[in-house]
């Protein structure tokens, strides 16, 4: 994919000039070292890792658009078939605190399969509740399906940081998050285009077979890669033959992960929890649940206020045309994908080579999200609220979305590198802690916004999130101002930063 190959053509032309660009964490001499392996070794796992990371936000989400069979159906409401895109959200946030702490004792890579494996079963699930009173277990399908399916992208970030050094990862987690994020909106376009002439089920059962072919692809690409620099005979041996190799990732518990016991698997249980309390993240937390929530909410909604009657409000959209709407998210992510591509590892490295004789600090990759979220996402909110509250053609609400699209899919990577790298021991957990804000918002916005309307009118409704997502760029400015300050205020034994370190020489 083009993913690949940007950071293919990137890294060589860095890795050709070491004499300006040091490695950090420094490699060690064995070579099973995932930092010592090939650039084509670490990006086919980040490719099967963007894969699995598509295919599982694709799996919960896949029936947003399809409301009018299931309302007919199930004999609910548009906005009481809207919750599940709410409990696909709450599983989203709440399964990556399980199995964080499992994947220590089970792997990475086994874990992320297993949750593949799971997704798949309650795509299946979701797809034969055909009856008038499966409401309720239709509902807990699109739960369970986000508390598999969120996993490899929570996961991710811990096996980033194993492969990348610090000056690949801006570009790593751009490529990990956009593959998720891009599924959450691919997921409703390809399922509305596909389920538009026939019963709703069909939406889940193509999925069945994606998530197939990412099994295939998780079994025979994904490697373990967790690694003790600091004690080289901590490391076990994994066997050399790919069958054994596969069954030893995938089947045989602990065979090629380090070694540990149920405490240390309990205390990392506790991490993300410590994490989310510390003045760091609770200011990172703010403005993500703001800025990204508001997405989350629009992009939620949007499917009701299209295909709500004219007489109502609404635009009147079939589920054809409402699926043809989304196009204007995947044009919106695209923009933000080569906006993060080109300045989430350059503006910070050149900050680093400017202002601080090469040396690094986090704070650094805040001043990528100036344009973003301080200008565009607000624009986009307001243009938002206009269009539905004096009913302006749909192309304007089209713009609008496509605004808030690259405002707030612009920010996830560099918020959560951010976190990870102010918890560098905690990758994974702190993502977690991180993505839990991001989606918060949005699982809550269905239950309460039609009172909000009711009390402000539509318009007023997104105008107020514009003000609160410029309000929110006040807590990174904070962080860009005292952030080294603010970091310092946090647990010891979860302190850890590459903040100092020489990067650039």
């Amino acid at each position: 994919m083009d993913v690949k190959k940007a950071l293919d053509v990137e890294t060589s032309a860095q890795h050709n000039s070491h004499n300006h660009l040091v490695l950090i964490p420094h490699p060690s001499p064995h070579p099973r070292d995932p930092l010592n392996w090939t650039l084509r070794r670490k990006y086919v796992i980040l490719s099967v890792l963007c894969l699995a990371s598509f295919s599982g936000a694709i799996a919960p989400l896949s029936g947003q658009l399809n409301l009018a069979d299931q309302e007919k159906l199930y004999g609910k409401s548009k906005i009481q078939e809207s919750y599940a895109n709410s409990a696909a959200l709450a599983g989203m946030a709440a399964g990556p605190f399980f199995f964080a702490p499992i994947s220590h004792l089970l792997g990475r890579s086994s874990v992320i399969f297993w949750c593949i494996l799971c997704t798949l079963a309650c795509q299946v699930w979701g797809a034969v509740m055909t009856h008038s009173d499966d409401y309720i277990p239709y509902i807990m399908s699109r739960l369970f399906a986000g508390f598999f399916g969120a996993v490899p992208t929570v996961l991710g970030p811990r096996i980033v940081t194993d492969l990348f050094f610090l000056h690949e990862r801006g570009r790593a987690f751009t490529a990990l998050h956009m593959a998720f994020l891009f599924g959450t909106i691919a997921g409703p376009t390809f399922s509305g285009f596909i389920s538009a002439d026939v019963f709703f089920p069909v939406e889940f059962w193509w999925t069945v077979g994606l998530l197939g072919f990412t099994l295939i692809c998780c079994f025979l690409l994904l490697e373990e890669t967790g690694f003790d620099r600091r004690c080289l005979e901590n490391n076990p041996e994994t066997p050399g033959g790919l069958i054994a190799n596969r069954f030893a990732t995938f089947f045989f518990g602990q065979s090629v992960v380090l070694p540990t016991t149920w405490k240390e698997t309990a205390k990392i249980g506790v991490t993300p929890f410590l994490i989310g309390i510390c003045p760091v993240t609770i200011i990172m937390g703010i403005f993500t649940l703001i800025s990204f929530g508001f997405y989350v909410g629009v992009n939620a909604l949007t499917p009701v206020w299209l295909q709500k009657p004219v007489a109502e409000g609404g635009y009147g959209f079939t589920l054809k045309q409402n699926a043809a709407f989304t196009f204007c998210h995947w044009i919106g992510i695209i923009v933000a994908f080569f906006f993060g591509h080109e300045l989430n590892d350059r503006v910070p490295l050149a900050l680093a080579r400017r202002f601080n004789n090469g040396a690094w600090k986090p704070e650094y990759r805040l001043h990528v999200l100036w344009l973003p979220s301080l200008i565009i996402n607000p624009i986009g909110l307001g243009i938002f609220g206009a269009a539905l509250q004096y009913h302006l053609h749909y192309m304007v609400l089209a713009l609008a979305v496509f605004l808030v699209t690259i405002g707030s899919l612009s920010s996830v990577p560099v918020t959560v590198n951010y976190v990870v790298e102010s918890f560098t021991k905690y990758p994974a957990e702190a993502g977690i802690v991180i993505g839990a804000y991001r989606i918060v918002y949005g699982l809550t916005i269905t239950f309460y916004i039609n009172p909000w309307v009711a009390a402000v009118d539509v318009g007023w409704v997104y105008g107020m999130m514009a003000f609160f997502a410029v309000f929110s760029f006040f807590f990174v400015m904070l962080l860009m101002w005292k952030g080294h300050a603010i970091r310092g205020i946090q647990f010891t034994r979860l302190a850890s930063s590459e903040e100092g370190e020489k990067l650039i020489e």
